[in-house]
């Protein structure tokens, strides 16, 4: 497996060198460059990647218009500008639930990967939420959610929440569910006004400035990791709507990012450093490995002056132009050992976890980095031989343009524009099969519902005809060999009459 790194800066219209800002995706182990684009900017959360690869797109706010501006990987220009109600201040993408399908033989059956993601939401300057699907444009939620601009979005993995957090301090948690159900005919015209938040959480006092939710499979293991400028970091368990521990920092905080397993949080401070959070720790009276916090627990994190759990090279590296410097994002690789940081100047810094040193210096770009992702993908798509991930897909299509108004409740309007992935011809088989096997599962649904176990036979397959010839031809030689040895037997019997 290969890591990638993707960052984006903020830009500034008012400065031209700013204005010549980009965003590029390379490697983490090595100085590989696997995409760039150009004239890319957005504010920070303002900007999200699909994957790495052919067909893959980048989306990103414009700072200063109400405009999204859509990417496709391998051009450095925009392939779309998609105009929207209001200016957009964060972005979150949703993928396509698991269908949970298996086959006949007891194996997963292949599901198409859609080149699209589900969901994309965005959260505005006047505190609105809202919610594209991307297959068809269709606006399916719009909803005042905060009383100030919102500053973070995000989905969890599984897609099941919605958590926004904003500058009046709140973090909000929306079931997924409740603000796109626009089908329901049984609820009253006004639906989204009767939309609550699962849970409201309002223990910050000042602005929140970043967010994270654990990757988990099971629900009630979900955490929910949130900062805010009042220097603290709250852990919540969403099921149970409670807050776990408060830790309070003596510097605000303006980004979090944490372990792939959850064992420590990293948090971006306001002045260059990054201070290391352990969740664990070794009990000295029994050796055991023990949670910290927990029960609403509150822990203060003095100054660490032997630096035992703090990053400080980006202090280290400033330059006496610039008087103050913060840590705006920050992303932990797939494995855990190295953390990806980029700062209020531009610089972005690999830096081993261990040994809390600086390993690669990527590209600085001009203005503050607005947003970090990254993520893994095979060897095959780096190896340069192949093209890899420079390859531009040439059959891509523009998504569909978002619609400005809600999208009609009546399920026959609701159009989806699917491309078929050529994937589904990986097992052999093709379009035919694939058709006949979709139509087999719209009678076994039929049958279930209506009650009838009815079946249907056809006649004159090709592939079907040649299996009866075979099997004739077999028949016919069997037969064949059992006359001729009933005719053996019956002269020999003859043979034995005569000799008695």
């Amino acid at each position: 497996m290969e890591e990638s790194v993707f960052y984006i800066s903020e830009g500034d219209p008012n400065d031209k060198h700013s204005q010549e800002s980009f965003a590029l995706s390379t490697s983490i182990h090595n100085s590989q460059l696997f995409a760039s684009f150009r004239q890319c900017d957005a504010p920070q959360k303002g900007a999200v990647l699909t994957g790495l690869g052919a067909g893959e797109r980048l989306f990103t706010a414009s700072r200063n218009k109400a405009l999204l501006l859509v990417y496709s990987w391998g051009k450095e220009s925009p392939d779309q500008r998609i105009p929207v109600p209001e200016q957009l201040s964060c972005l979150t993408l949703c993928k396509h639930p698991n269908q949970g399908f298996s086959s006949a033989n007891g194996g997963s059956s292949n599901l198409p990967s859609f080149r699209l993601p589900w969901l994309l939401a965005a959260g505005s300057k006047s505190g609105k939420v809202y919610i594209w699907e991307l297959s068809s444009g269709n606006l399916l939620c719009v909803k005042d959610a905060h009383y100030q601009a919102i500053s973070v979005i995000k989905f969890s993995s599984c897609g099941t929440f919605l958590v926004t957090g904003g500058e009046d301090s709140r973090v909000a948690i929306w079931r997924t569910l409740d603000l796109i159900s626009i089908y329901n005919k049984s609820e009253e015209a006004n639906r989204l006004a009767s939309v609550r938040p699962y849970a409201t959480f309002t223990d910050h006092s000042l602005a929140v400035s970043d967010l994270v939710i654990s990757e988990t499979g099971i629900l009630p293991d979900i955490r929910l990791y949130t900062v805010s400028r009042d220097s603290t970091l709250r852990i919540y368990d969403i099921m149970t709507k409670s807050l776990l521990t408060t830790f309070v920092l003596p510097i605000s905080i303006e980004s979090i990012t944490k372990d792939p397993a959850n064992r420590a949080c990293y948090l971006g401070l306001s002045n260059g450093l990054i201070r290391v959070v352990p969740l664990y720790q070794v009990n000295p009276n029994t050796s055991v490995l023990e949670s910290i916090g927990g029960c609403e627990k509150i822990i203060t994190l003095d100054h660490d002056p032997n630096l035992v759990n703090t990053f400080v090279h980006h202090q280290q590296s400033i330059s006496t132009n610039h008087a103050s410097i913060s840590v705006t994002n920050l992303a932990v690789s797939m494995d855990g050992t190295n953390l990806v940081s980029g700062d209020s100047v531009g610089r972005v810094f690999v830096s081993d976890i261990a040994t809390k040193q600086v390993v690669q210096t990527l590209k600085e770009c001009n203005s503050p980095i607005s947003y970090i992702q990254v993520d893994t993908c095979p060897v095959e798509l780096v190896d340069s031989s192949t093209a890899g991930l420079t390859k531009v897909d040439k059959h891509h299509r523009l998504i569909p343009p978002f619609k400005r108004v809600l999208a009609s409740s009546d399920p026959i309007e609701h159009n989806l524009y699917m491309e078929i992935p050529s994937a589904m011809e990986q097992d052999g088989s093709s379009f035919e099969d694939w058709l006949l096997q979709k139509s087999n599962q719209e009678l076994e649904y039929k049958n279930n519902v209506e009650k009838v176990n009815s079946t249907v036979k056809v006649i004159g397959d090709s592939k079907d005809a040649d299996r009866v010839k075979e099997l004739e031809e077999k028949l016919a030689k069997v037969s064949k060999a059992y006359t001729d040895l009933r005719s053996k037997h019956e002269e020999l019997y003859q043979e034995h009459q005569k000799m008695l």
